[in-house]
């Protein structure tokens, strides 16, 4: 809830109620949230009466927007399409008449009144979305966005908040000069200019994409599930497949077929094209495997709706680039490879391709004129026109563009009205690559870098780019694979940029050197609702293989200021599902795995856990157990002595018996103590951290990645009020604290930017305000080119010092990076 967002106008100084005021503003839903119901604003008459407007999910009469007066719903309620809702900005306007005695408002081409007397009422104070004001809190909101708030009194605009701020908590009024205030912005600006990194997880095998446009969906195929996720949704979706698993042979790419809603494989090399049933979980083909590499790694590629057919390009495999064009047609499952007149198309790959209704059109890419490797490869920078009427190619142009060695993302976006042609590049020379936003004219003029940079690794044979616009919700969406062969597994990023999109001016630190200068555009907007700030969880690839179950790629960030997580390669081994018998009490209370993975906490009593906590805990960290004494006096000090020993007898025989279904592992008593016996049987994450504590060597890379693990979760019994416990678990938390901020020291800014951030999270789990674990992860952010999330950081931090010490932190942003 501290996460939030509020607008509030008047705090300070009431507004002033006209004999006529009309509040207007422009609203719009966020797509795909799990929870639409709560407060749009609430309008608070002289500290003594509330008019708000709500959003009610519920079905009652499929009018979900009402107008409350006090405690009552008035007789105006209506609804707004949710093709209009979700995607279209809608203006909404209440007029308070006092005169009239009525309160009138508007919608569209609908007006509604409620009779309300007004006459004796002279100032106003106004909130949207979340509220702590005295008496009138409210703290249910609906994922929403609104831009300029406007009030109109005698006859006139006194006010108008246009909400298109970048940075901060304050937003202008151009007609007055009311400042109003805001917890937790969004900008809507901002996210015109930085990517937002929507998802990350992994999965098995080697992955390709796919994008269905009409539904927002981006589908990722791997070798033992497909993975669906709507962009802005807080769940994805899984199918795991009937018989894996799916071998994609090298070169093998995805495309989503909008006539039958299916999503299909390709492989040029073998002229397969399989589609994949998501009932029966199965795919129409499989692939030869193993298979002889590629003849078409990288290829370019389009789904023709006019003759159902999928059109794919170049591509390179066996030190040849390739100019052949091949055509699938779908519903005869015939091949053919297509022969073209006019220029002769440069023999190449990593190129883009886009699409509109004047034709096909080809930018750049890698290759030689010969088509053969060894012969003068080089870079090219045409623009070439692609027409499949008359099976010919015409070269438009030749760009110069300003990133030497440049070569494209799979897929451009050609926006008909503007014409122009919007692509992701990047440069191909280096691994630690980025791709960037560029636009530019059909006649090859006004090219234009947009937005901040996406990270990105790049090898050519294990990486994977991709691009496409989201007409449904106005953005750009970028896709990122990344295949690591020694875990068989590929990393996915999703990432998403509201259009139109505009040229990023970096404000916070130092200029990432992979960036240009940019000039600052204004833009519109604020968004309001839910969780500002979201921290993408990765998925290992055994989390994504549930058949149609959710999955949750982002949570809500708590007080501690890390938005944003990452994980080291080295750690991607491990699944989130345990293995074998375990028992884990840095995960906000305990839990116990049995044999088999599965947890039993819930066959636990709350008594019999906070025995077993007990037993745990004392005998890994006093090294002997608890005393019947101490149990009696913590547990059953009200009972006489026989009753306290029968009850001590009866829960612990208890315990054992459901530790049974650990193995060996049970409570007994030794030298006067009752410890946990064959502790050394099953895991304890616990006792793998004391261990780690304790060694008196350096920590090697293996450790430090069991260390991170272990704390990943969060801090030592943080969900539990066990009086017994709470010196201990300070202890505990001076101990990793001191143990984490050790290695921050000893990492490497430059190489192991990743990694501080991994430590530097962890440390805010014991420690919200830890000064050197914020100083460190924001110039970890900024030097992996995050810097709004850099900022952020500093932002939470700031907050968080402001309300526990009831001072500002004394450092601004920029003497941190």
């Amino acid at each position: 809830m501290d996460k939030r967002t509020s607008l509030s106008i008047g705090i300070d100084k009431p507004l002033v109620l006209a004999k006529k005021t009309e509040l207007s503003f422009d609203l719009q839903f966020k797509p795909y949230q799990q929870d639409y119901f709560g407060y749009i604003f609430r309008l608070i008459l002289d500290d003594n009466l509330n008019i708000d407007l709500i959003y009610d999910r519920r079905q009652d009469n499929g009018k979900h927007f009402k107008l409350i007066v006090g405690d009552k719903f008035t007789d105006i309620n209506f609804d707004i399409p949710k093709s209009n809702l979700f995607y279209k900005w809608n203006n909404l306007k209440v007029l308070l008449d006092q005169e009239a005695g009525t309160i009138i408002l508007k919608s569209a081409n609908s007006t509604y009144r409620h009779l309300l007397n007004l006459a004796d009422y002279k100032s106003y104070k106004l909130f949207f979305g979340f509220n702590d004001y005295k008496s009138f809190q409210s703290s249910d909101l609906p994922p929403m966005r609104i831009k300029d708030v406007m009030i109109n009194c005698k006859g006139k605009v006194c006010n108008h908040w246009k909400l298109d701020e970048t940075t901060g908590n304050k937003a202008n009024d151009d007609q007055g000069s009311l400042m109003a205030n805001s917890n937790n912005p969004s900008w809507i600006k901002r996210q015109r200019e930085e990517w937002t990194l929507e998802n990350e997880f992994y999965v098995s095998g080697q992955a390709s994409v796919a994008f269905d446009h009409k539904n927002e969906s981006v589908y990722i195929v791997s070798e033992d599930s497909l993975v669906r996720t709507n962009l802005g949704a807080t769940v994805s979706t899984s199918w795991e497949y009937l018989k894996p698993p799916l071998y994609m042979v090298n070169g093998s790419q995805s495309i989503f077929d909008p006539l039958t809603g299916k999503v299909l494989n390709i492989s040029i090399d073998q002229k397969i094209v399989s589609s994949f049933d998501t009932l029966s979980r199965t795919w129409s083909k499989g692939f030869q495997h193993p298979a002889h590499g590629t003849h078409y790694l990288s290829f370019n590629k389009f789904f023709s709706p006019k003759d159902s057919s999928i059109y794919m390009v170049a591509g390179y495999g066996h030190f040849r680039y390739k100019n052949s064009i091949h055509k699938y047609h779908i519903p005869t499952e015939s091949w053919d490879s297509l022969a073209f007149s006019g220029d002769t198309l440069f023999p190449h790959y990593l190129g883009g391709m886009g699409v509109d209704k004047d034709g096909i059109y080809l930018l750049g890419g890698y290759g030689s004129s010969t088509g053969d490797q060894m012969l003068n490869p080089k870079i090219s920078n045409d623009l070439v026109k692609m027409d499949i009427n008359s099976n010919s190619f015409k070269t438009l142009y030749e760009i110069n563009f300003p990133i030497s060695e440049a070569v494209w993302a799979n897929s451009l976006y050609i926006d008909e009205d503007s014409k122009t042609i919007f692509g992701l590049m990047f440069p191909r020379n280096k691994f630690k690559s980025f791709l960037q936003l560029v636009s530019i004219s059909k006649d090859g003029t006004n090219f234009q870098e947009l937005g901040s940079t996406i990270p990105f690794d790049f090898h050519d044979i294990k990486s994977f780019a991709d691009f496409y616009y989201s007409k449904a919700s106005n953005r750009f969406v970028a896709v990122t694979l990344f295949y690591d062969s020694a875990l068989s597994q590929s990393r996915v990023r999703i990432y998403s940029l509201l259009a139109p999109a505009l040229p990023y001016q970096i404000t916070e630190g130092k200029q990432n050197p992979t960036t240009s200068k940019w000039i600052w555009i204004s833009v519109i907007a604020f968004l309001t609702g839910g969780s500002v700030l979201l921290w993408l969880s990765k998925r290992k690839r055994k989390n994504v293989s549930h058949n149609m179950q959710p999955v949750s790629p982002k949570q809500e960030v708590g007080v501690h200021p890390n938005p944003v997580v990452f994980q080291k390669e080295s750690s991607q081994k491990t699944s989130n599902r345990i293995q074998g018998a375990c028992i884990n009490l840095f995960r906000g209370d305990i839990q116990i795995f049995d044999q088999k993975g599965e947890e039993i906490t819930k066959q636990f009593s709350p008594l019999l856990k906070e025995l077993l906590t007990m037993f745990v805990v004392y005998t890994i960290h006093r090294g002997r157990g608890v005393s019947s004494e101490k149990l009696m006096e913590l547990f059953w000090s009200d009972k006489s002595t026989s009753s306290a020993t029968n009850n001590r007898s009866v829960n612990i025989a208890k315990i054992n018996g459901l530790l049974e279904q650990l193995g060996e592992v049970k409570i007994s008593k030794k030298s006067g103590y009752w410890s946990l016996e064959n502790i050394d049987t099953i895991d304890i994450d616990f006792s793998q951290f004391m261990s780690l504590f304790n060694q008196s060597e350096e920590l090697d890379k293996n450790e430090i990645d069991s260390l991170l693990r272990i704390l990943e979760k969060g801090g030592f019994m943080f969900d539990t009020d066990y009086e017994w416990l709470d010196g201990i678990k300070d202890e505990v938390s001076i101990h990793a604290t001191g143990l984490l901020s050790g290695l921050l020291k000893k990492l490497d800014l430059e190489k192991d930017a990743e990694i501080i951030i991994e430590v530097a999270n962890r440390i805010f789990h014991f420690d919200s305000v830890h000064e050197e674990a914020m100083v460190y992860k924001c110039r970890a952010l900024v030097q992996l080119g995050y810097h709004s999330l850099a900022h952020q950081c500093f932002e939470n931090f700031s907050q968080v010092y402001q309300h526990l010490y009831d001072e500002s932190y004394s450092k601004n942003y920029r003497e941190i990076v």
